[in-house]
């Protein structure tokens, strides 16, 4: 069950949503919080937003009026490992933004049956639902939560009304797109290396950040390769490296160079 936290008012209201549902005030079932999940409301609330304007704010100045119309029109959810944002067959218009955690977008292979990630956000990163932000296309599979954090959803409708008078949004918006395009790019050139193994060894070097923060198997579902392979080339980098190390420490205890040593 996902907390979602309306702010439109100063009091926090807590709203529990089926994983399965899709994002829509109309589908909230509304109480009042306890005193102890009040707390844990503000400050998943404080914490999440704190972070957005932060990143915003790197890329354009912003007033009260900004945090007011945050504050008035976005939602921010406190999501666990494993959970369903927008399932398969969604119609919601809508961008994610990562506060903290990390989302996928993930597809069923129908010919093999296996999940395949398409595309990630790691923090300071957004999924969208649609093509683009004036589409009404879906891309297909599903927005899932790898891993429990804080995420802010902005509603395409609310976005396109604050776009004709707020310069601001066509920053913030061409930012979440170049980022995820540049990682559409990188990932499409992963995917024509013919060799599996060739392609993790390129994935390590073009794709540090994803490689550190995901598991073998997440790895796997984005690169379209086994983990058996992963397990091989990162043996094969372990071993490698090891290697150069030793090669090094013999030759700077020897008094020459690792150049000189080869030569």
């Amino acid at each position: 069950m996902k907390n979602t936290f309306a702010l439109r008012s100063d009091y926090p209201i807590q709203a529990s949503r089926c994983p399965l549902c899709c994002l829509s005030n109309s589908r909230f079932l509304l109480h009042i919080p306890s005193p102890q999940s009040d707390m844990a409301d503000k400050y998943y609330v404080h914490k999440g937003l704190k972070l957005f304007f932060a990143f915003w704010e790197k890329y354009h100045a912003l007033d009260n009026f900004h945090y007011q119309w945050a504050k008035d029109h976005l939602k921010v959810l406190a999501v666990k490992r494993g959970e369903v944002l927008e399932p398969p067959g969604h119609t919601t218009e809508i961008s994610y933004f990562v506060a903290t955690g990390i989302l996928a977008r993930a597809v069923d292979d129908p010919n093999t049956g296996k999940r395949k990630i398409t595309s990630l956000a790691l923090p300071n990163m957004a999924l969208m639902s649609t093509v683009h932000l004036h589409s009404h296309s879906i891309r297909p599979g599903e927005i899932i939560a790898l891993r429990p954090g804080i995420i802010i959803a902005l509603p395409h409708s609310v976005l396109r009304r604050f776009q004709e008078y707020e310069k601001s949004v066509d920053t913030l918006v061409d930012v979440f797109c170049n980022k995820e395009k540049r990682q559409l790019i990188l990932l499409q050139q992963l995917l024509r290396e013919y060799s599996s193994f060739e392609r993790y060894l390129s994935f390590v070097q073009l794709m540090p950040e994803i490689r550190a923060v995901t598991s073998q198997t997440e790895q796997a579902a984005l690169l379209d390769i086994s983990r058996n392979t992963i397990q091989r080339a990162t043996y094969f980098l372990a071993t490698r490296k090891n290697a150069e190390n030793s090669t090094a420490i013999w030759s700077q205890n020897q008094g020459i160079s690792v150049c000189n040593f080869v030569m």
